[in-house]
């Protein structure tokens, strides 16, 4: 993989790690994710002011994108609504890109190399692992949610590695995704948690900005390396987010990472180096 691509994918999925910090620290999940979409729309609607627009040709995908992503923020938000983050977020993240090997090679042309292969699917082994270490038979619902959320990240990864190619203008594109997605999001808050909302807009604006910024940054990083990469390379480190998600949550949320989520940890950064070195 260019070592661009490598480099901006893993600091995309140390942003993507950091604003889910954000989400979970608060106490509504549609709340939370309200005040980081809003801001994120008010710096996409800069960012397209300076930018300016993807091409028309890349417009089906941003429509069909946003549909997409309004479904993988409604299986997110039960997700945690059921279960622990640290089951959910590794078990979704750990599928998508496994899914996405396929949909990109069925749709896109895309076949990864037999050692691309190993290495993506030695990454989603780790993300799993890490996941299994807080699993029980109880949590069916919380994975089933899970599932749900990967399917949509596969299917919106492709839709937008195939769309920002042809918009001429990745960034653009990224920034009109999520005023499409901020608009379904914000303005279900506003009217399921009107009061609640427009309180933690008061109080939480920081946090909020800061997330807002780092959602848009994460992914828009990873749609420009989807240009210089194939898209399910891509996908796969991208979930190396799940490590800094773990380290995060153990230094600021005093969740645990003992032996086996370290050894999963390093299960990831095997398949990230095997994946760095497929073509």
């Amino acid at each position: 993989m260019d070592p661009l691509a490598l480099a901006l994918v893993l600091f995309s999925a140390l942003m993507h790690a950091g604003w889910n910090l954000m989400a979970k620290r608060g106490r509504d999940g549609l709340v939370s994710m309200a005040i980081i979409k809003l801001p994120n729309m008010v710096i996409s609607l800069a960012v397209i002011a300076v930018v300016g627009l993807p091409g028309a040709d890349s417009w089906p995908f941003v429509l069909a994108s946003g549909t997409v992503n309004c479904l993988y923020f409604y299986f997110l938000l039960n997700a945690y609504r059921v279960g622990d983050l640290s089951l959910a977020y590794p078990v979704a993240r750990g599928i998508a890109p496994l899914l996405l090997v396929g949909l990109s090679a069925f749709i896109a042309s895309e076949v990864p190399s037999v050692r691309a292969f190993v290495g993506i699917a030695v990454t989603c082994l780790g993300i799993i692992a890490i996941a299994q270490s807080r699993s029980s038979a109880h949590h069916g619902a919380t994975i089933a949610w899970a599932a749900g959320v990967g399917l949509c990240i596969s299917i919106y990864t492709l839709l937008d590695g195939m769309g920002g190619r042809i918009s001429a203008n990745p960034i653009g594109y990224v920034a009109v995704l999520n005023i499409f997605t901020g608009t379904a999001v914000c303005g279900t808050a506003f009217v399921k948690r009107g009061d609640v909302f427009m309180q933690a807009l008061r109080t939480d604006w920081v946090n909020g900005a800061l997330g807002g910024a780092m959602m848009l940054g994460a992914y828009t990083i990873a749609v420009y390396a989807m240009t210089l990469a194939p898209m399910a390379q891509v996908a796969a480190l991208r979930e190396s987010s799940v490590v800094f998600a773990a380290i995060m949550g153990a230094i600021f949320l005093k969740e645990p990472f003992g032996a086996k989520r370290i050894a999963a940890a390093v299960a990831v950064t095997v398949g990230i180096v095997i994946l760095a070195m497929g073509r």
